[in-house]
């Protein structure tokens, strides 16, 4: 839905009814770019013809109203992109609803666990080979996990020493988000330098600190799972703490970068003001326009001339944000199948023709067959989706991109697992997580929301490209469009409601109105465990008569006879 909206209510009407390429400033590569705009390193870098296209937030121009219907694309590109977030929201909080509901209402206390999954498991309405073969593969991962429970119930382990083995692993997965914060963000500093100080940067120089985000991204699970065998938890428990620590880290890797590149904006406005002032010492010649973004600019930047025409142009901050994400999800894209081509496809091949040459199994001991671990796949998904939520306000095509990516990717893994793969040893009940990463998801989707929030109060949008030039904030197109195109009385209650008479009220009647609904959540929970007790106890009164009517037929046979 989100690529639906994206690509109707704005990519599309921009191609149809808006300026062409070429003939707007924001639209048009400048000349000394034209040479190299087609090159395999400048396409690769989404510059040239990538940067000026619809691709990204600069070619969306200004003009409150294109074509003949008068469409008024910069309101509509707003308003899709709070929308994208709104009804991200509302379609997770109910999905969490609803499997809360489900939950509850298959929740059940089982007295027989073993003779339930031995005995009453199968479907006998199953006619289906493979579906037969999947049943029976559930039944036997019912069993394995109810057995894993069994062992976690009996084991015994000094307090002591499993309290300081948990607080080394905290430690050292501390160390390594904190590591791993640093090195983003020193890469992010040492590129802006090296575009001060160099004229033309190397291929590596261009891609290095999506390449660094993509490696962390790809080591940490594997690293994070070695330390998660030091706390010996219950392995639905230590599922959920490697995945809350990877989530972590995922964040920690999407927000250092984020605030490197907003760092980095700062200081391309501060360049922008600085030339501005600058120029304001010239001659009265210079006044005008248009000799004025023809006239070169005395700025000490790398002991060069920089022409003012060529800096609001190359300085549209929302692009460079925008070319950023796009090329952080074409790396993980690319290290994704590097992943499953060179490591699980190449160790399968070893393992399974090379085994007969080796003097131990390679199949149960080292390098053994890939396992494919679901959990962590599934969190990946969310890592891509938070890029898609950070990144789609600067980049309208990035979730565009991202489907065709997530489509390429399931077939290439589903052709992993039925040749290399090998189910994840790990066992744990899929249905008791589904609200777990729902609510993983819910949380990326808050704190990815958050820079393009500040971004979009905070910041002034570009003087010269996208659709809010000329505009002192993003959020006035609102003000203006109400200003221009609704009547006065409409002004007028909008300016009512929004004042803080109505507003604190109305905040105070929704949190008393959350408050009121956790208190009915809370009796309708208690309630709930009040009758599953008497249900049990109920269940238990039924068996003992059930017993004593059987001992005492048992009794009376044994005395006739």
């Amino acid at each position: 839905l989100m690529v639906v909206v994206t690509l109707l209510c704005m990519c599309v009407f921009q191609l149809l009814a808006g300026a062409p390429f070429g003939t707007t400033r924001s639209k048009t590569i400048p000349k000394e770019q034209l040479a190299s705009a087609q090159d395999l390193d400048t396409i690769w870098s989404l510059g040239g013809y990538l940067q000026y296209s619809v691709l990204f937030y600069g070619y969306y121009g200004r003009v409150r109203k294109i074509g003949s219907a008068g469409y008024r694309l910069p309101l509509a590109y707003f308003l899709v992109g709070m929308a994208v977030f709104a009804y991200s929201f509302i379609f997770l909080l109910r999905k969490m609803a609803k499997n809360s509901r489900l939950n509850l209402a298959s929740t059940s206390d089982e007295n027989f666990t073993f003779c339930w999954r031995v005995f009453c498991a199968w479907d006998y309405l199953i006619g289906n080979p493979e579906a037969a073969e999947s049943k029976a593969a559930a039944i036997v991962n019912n069993i394995r996990e109810a057995i894993v429970e069994e062992q976690e119930k009996k084991k015994d382990t000094s307090l002591a020493v499993l309290i300081s083995l948990r607080i080394l692993a905290n430690i050292l997965v501390l160390l390594f988000l904190a590591g791993s914060i640093y090195i983003i963000y020193f890469v992010v500093e040492r590129s802006q330098r090296l575009e001060q100080e160099k004229p033309e940067l190397t291929l590596w120089e261009k891609n290095e600190v999506s390449v660094v985000v993509s490696l962390i991204t790809m080591i940490a699970p594997s690293a994070f799972e070695l330390v998660a065998q030091l706390e010996m938890y219950h392995p639905r428990t230590s599922l959920r703490f490697q995945l809350a620590r990877v989530l972590v880290l995922y964040l920690g890797n999407l927000y250092s970068l984020i605030i490197a590149l907003l760092d980095k904006v700062n200081s391309m406005s501060s360049t922008v003001r600085k030339i501005f002032l600058n120029l304001q010492a010239a001659p009265a010649n210079l006044s005008d326009s248009s000799s004025l973004l023809a006239t070169v600019s005395q700025q000490e930047l790398n002991g060069t001339h920089t022409t003012v025409a060529d800096i609001p142009q190359d300085q549209c901050w929302e692009t460079y944000v925008g070319q950023e994400m796009l090329k952080l999800s074409i790396i993980d894209m690319i290290f994704t199948v590097a992943s499953i081509l060179l490591i699980d496809f190449i160790r399968g091949l070893v393992v399974r023709y090379l085994s007969d040459c080796c003097c131990w199994d390679l199949e149960s001991k080292f390098p053994e067959y890939g396992e494919f671990k679901i959990a962590e796949n599934v969190l990946h998904l969310i890592y891509n989706q938070g890029m898609i939520w950070m990144g789609a306000f600067f980049s309208p095509c990035l979730p565009a991109f991202n489907v065709l990516k997530l489509i390429g990717l399931m077939y290439l893994r589903s052709w992993a697992v039925l040749t290399c793969n090998v189910p994840h040893q790990q066992v744990f009940r899929a249905s008791r997580s589904n609200n777990f990463y729902l609510a993983m998801l819910l949380f990326m989707l808050f704190l990815c929301m958050l820079p393009t929030i500040f971004a979009i109060v905070r910041y002034r949008p570009s003087q010269h490209c996208g659709p809010f030039s000329g505009q002192e904030k993003i959020y006035d197109i609102i003000s203006e469009t109400v200003a221009n195109d609704f009547p006065l009385w409409f002004s007028t209650v909008m300016s009512y409601i929004t004042s803080p008479i109505v507003a604190l009220p109305a905040l105070l009647l929704l949190f008393m109105l959350i408050y009121y609904l956790q208190a009915i959540a809370r009796s309708l929970k208690f309630t709930n465990n009040q009758l599953r007790m008497q249900l049990q106890t109920e269940r238990t009164e039924d068996k003992k008569k059930v017993f004593q009517i059987a001992a005492g037929r048992l009794a009376g046979a044994c005395k006739s006879k």
